[in-house]
C-alpha cells in the first residue's frame, strides 16, 4: 500500500489528513534518532570567509653532519607545505506550518515534527563527512594533490622519499597488522621515523562483526595457533553505516587539530532561525542553515585500504 504523500510546501491539513481524523485515537511519532560518528576525525575550524587558504609548515630538519670548526657552516631549514584552497558551500533548509493545522492537530504532534530540521543538518553534515572519506581511494586529494590514501604520497621536502597510507586486501588480521605497520614507518618531512598508532578502525556496517572479532579476540583470529592477539587488540571499532564501499576499512591514528587529516571549515555551524516574514495564518517558518566546506589536507594520520 502507497502512502499517497503531498508536499504542499507547508505543514497543513490537506497534508496531514490523519492528524485531524476524528476516528484516529492514536498517533505516534517515529524514531529519526540515526548517530553521527565521523565528526570525531574531522579537525573543525571557523573561518571568516566564504573562501579559505591553508598550508602548514614544519621544523625538521636534516640530522647534523660531520663538521670541524674550521670547516665551513653546514645549515638547513625546514621545508614549507603545499598550498591548498577550500571555498565553503552553503545549505538551508526551511519548515512553515499554518494556523489552521496548529488549530486542527488533535493529537499535539505538530510542534515536535519541526523538531527535524535539527536532524536534517546532523545528516547532511554526516553525509558530507562520509563524502570525503568514502573517495579516500579515487576522488579526495590532499594538498599533496595525491588521493587521501595513496601508495606515493610526494613529501613536502623533495630530498625525502615518498610517504605510503594506502593498505591491501580485505580485513583480515594479517592485513590490518600490515595497515598498522604503515603507520609505525611512517616517516617525517625529512625521511627520519615518525612512528603513528593506529587507534580507532572505521568500517561499513558489512564488516562489523569481522572488526570487532580482529580486535577483541584475546588469540589471534582466523587460525589454530594459541598466538597472542597483541598490536590490533582493544583497537576501537567504529561503524558508519554511511560508508558507500561494503569491504573498505580504514584505520585512524591519535592526532590533534590539523594533523588530523580531515578538516571541516565553517563560516556558520548550523543555526535556526525564524524566516522574517511570517504571516497571521503561517505563524511557524524556521530555517536551519549552515555554510562548510568538508576536505583532506594532509594524511599522515589516515591509513586505509578497499579491502579488496
Amino acid at each position: 500500500m502507497s502512502n499517497q504523500f503531498t508536499d504542499v510546501g507547508y505543514m497543513s491539513p490537506e497534508a496531514y489528513v490523519d492528524l485531524i481524523d476524528k476516528s484516529i485515537e492514536v498517533m505516534w511519532m517515529r524514531r529519526d534518532e540515526a548517530k553521527s560518528v565521523l565528526g570525531v576525525f574531522f579537525d573543525q575550524q571557523t573561518v571568516a570567509s566564504l573562501s579559505t587558504k591553508m598550508s602548514s609548515v614544519g621544523s625538521a630538519l636534516p640530522m647534523p653532519r660531520e663538521s670541524q670548526d674550521t670547516e665551513e657552516m653546514p645549515v638547513a631549514i625546514p621545508a614549507p607545505g603545499y598550498d591548498q584552497s577550500f571555498t565553503l558551500v552553503n545549505y538551508r533548509l526551511a519548515i512553515q506550518v499554518t494556523d489552521t493545522m496548529i488549530k486542527a492537530d488533535r493529537f499535539g504532534k505538530i510542534m515536535g515534527m519541526t523538531g527535524g530540521l535539527v536532524k536534517a543538518a546532523d545528516r547532511r553534515l554526516e553525509y558530507l563527512r562520509a563524502g570525503i572519506i568514502n573517495g579516500a581511494f579515487a576522488s579526495t586529494t590532499g594538498a599533496d594533490g595525491s588521493y587521501l590514501c595513496a601508495d606515493a604520497h610526494a613529501e613536502v621536502n623533495p630530498n625525502a622519499a615518498t610517504w605510503d597510507n594506502l593498505g591491501t586486501g580485505a580485513l583480515t588480521g594479517a592485513n590490518l597488522q600490515a595497515l598498522c605497520l604503515l603507520a609505525a614507518n611512517m616517516t617525517d618531512d625529512v625521511g627520519c621515523p615518525d612512528q603513528r598508532e593506529i587507534k580507532n578502525l572505521l568500517v561499513p556496517t558489512a564488516l562489523r562483526q569481522k572488526g570487532l572479532e580482529l580486535t577483541t579476540a584475546t588469540l589471534t583470529a582466523e587460525t589454530a595457533l594459541n598466538t597472542p592477539t597483541v598490536v590490533i587488540k582493544g583497537m576501537n571499532v567504529v561503524v558508519s553505516p554511511h560508508l558507500t564501499s561494503a569491504t573498505a576499512y580504514i584505520g585512524f591514528a591519535e592526532a590533534m587539530g590539523e594533523e588530523k587529516g580531515l578538516l571541516e571549515f565553517y563560516l556558520m555551524k548550523p543555526a535556526l532561525a525564524n524566516i522574517g516574514d511570517e504571516t497571521a495564518d503561517i505563524p511557524i517558518r524556521k530555517r536551519v542553515k549552515f555554510i562548510v566546506k568538508m576536505g583532506a589536507h594532509q594524511g599522515k594520520s589516515v591509513y586505509g585500504s578497499t579491502g579488496t
